[in-house]
């Protein structure tokens, strides 16, 4: 790594100088792309599954859907699966002649199998080496679609030739047939510029997609990193409102003060300003790390809240009864003072603690990146909220109950 190297200059140098007729860039890392692979099927970020019943209408669409994308300025990279074809021996049984001479077409095709193809009968040991021993017709015997029709089948009433009991052929068919849900399905590969989030592309390249006429009985799905997206935010529509009544049921724990619980709960926001800011300053995306980032943040400014809360009312017990608003306003500047140093050091701790991950660049990086930057924007404006705002907001609660008093 020379000095002014980053991810995003060596990729874009690889794709210049990296070129080769008939393949496409795919870029990403290996441990990343093979789980990825393993979990939906898709190599790359992002994929759309095109699903139908005639392989070679699923090619044409799916070569349709990738040219469109390819004109799509967002779009790094584009592969949709192109269908090989090759020559296969196509065995058509007589299930006629088959009973006629009462043989099964397990036997039938099993024998065709074990002489073409071979059969494992035993194993060679060599010292620590091992060596397969296969038995399969001779050369001559298997050497065309002639011989292989004068194979001879065993039956009850004697040996009789293989075309006796299936007509033999050559077809040509694709190498590969991939199916889910009951469907042909194709792939295609797409790998979205840098700086574009998954979700934004998706969303733009679905219009795209609309656009054209998909035939009859055929869909698309998105995979790869939108899956988790979109389970992800399912879980969250329960977890983020789950999470915000519990801070507020363990304020009220805390303080035992229903008003004070409230004050605090709806003061975080502020808390959140600086996590805000921070993100956009980065540049960051709203994801599901920086979700996590700002849930843990709201976490902690609940504490420090209710440590600020907790310092106030111990200098208002000390006033011991009624008190004047003199009195009030110092037993608040003294309860805010006596918090000063241990929220410094939380925040100096926290910050202390993250702001190194903001510097790393190694795997993994940019979603640990993610989750620190709200904390880290977050503590100065949860530091103000704190010291500034938790005591004017106590002062204003107090000094009215002295009223009514």
């Amino acid at each position: 790594w020379r000095e002014g190297m980053t991810r995003k200059i060596l990729m874009n140098i690889l794709e210049e100088k990296l070129q080769v007729p008939g393949l496409i860039n795919s870029w990403t890392y290996p441990i990343r792309g093979r789980i990825d692979m393993l979990l939906t099927g898709i190599r790359t970020p992002l994929g759309i599954k095109l699903y139908g019943d005639n392989i070679a209408t699923l090619e044409a669409t799916a070569t349709k859907i990738e040219m469109a994308l390819k004109g799509f300025d967002k779009t790094l990279s584009v592969s949709s699966d192109k269908v090989n074809s090759g020559y296969y021996l196509d065995i058509d049984l007589d299930l006629e002649a088959l009973s006629r001479y009462g043989i099964s077409k397990k036997t039938l095709l099993d024998t065709i199998s074990y002489g073409v193809g071979g059969a494992k009968v035993s194993t060679l040991y060599a010292d620590i080496e091992r060596y397969a021993i296969t038995l399969r017709l001779q050369e001559h015997q298997r050497a065309d679609i002639t011989t292989i029709k004068e194979i001879q089948i065993k039956t009850k009433l004697g040996f009789f030739p293989l075309s006796t009991f299936a007509n033999l052929s050559y077809i040509e068919g694709p190498s590969v047939i991939k199916s889910e849900k009951g469907l042909g399905v194709n792939f295609i590969y797409i790998t979205p510029k840098e700086g574009i989030s998954v979700k934004t592309y998706k969303d733009q390249a679905q219009k795209i997609i609309d656009e054209l006429s998909l035939p009859e009985g055929y869909f698309i799905e998105w995979a790869g990193q939108s899956e988790y997206l979109e389970s992800a935010q399912k879980r969250l529509m329960y977890i983020v409102p789950l999470a915000l009544v519990l801070i507020y049921v363990l304020i009220y724990l805390a303080l035992g003060s229903l008003t004070y619980a409230t004050v605090i709960f709806f003061t975080l926001p502020l808390a959140l300003l600086g996590g805000l800011w921070y993100v956009d300053w980065l540049n960051f995306n709203l994801s599901i790390a920086v979700v996590v980032g700002f849930l843990s943040l709201l976490g902690v400014a609940a504490e420090t809240s209710i440590m600020m809360v907790i310092y106030l009312q111990e200098e208002l017990e000390k006033l011991k009864g009624k008190f004047s608003k003199v009195q009030l306003k110092e037993a608040v500047y003294h309860g805010a003072v006596m918090r000063l140093r241990p929220k410094l050091m939380t925040v100096f701790a926290i910050i202390g603690g993250l702001l190194p991950i903001m510097y790393i660049t190694g795997v993994g990086s940019e979603v640990m990146q993610r989750i620190a930057a709200p904390m880290i924007g977050g503590m100065v404006s949860s530091t103000l909220l704190t010291l500034l705002v938790i005591p004017v907001v106590f002062y204003m609660i107090e000094s009215k109950k002295a009223q009514k008093c």
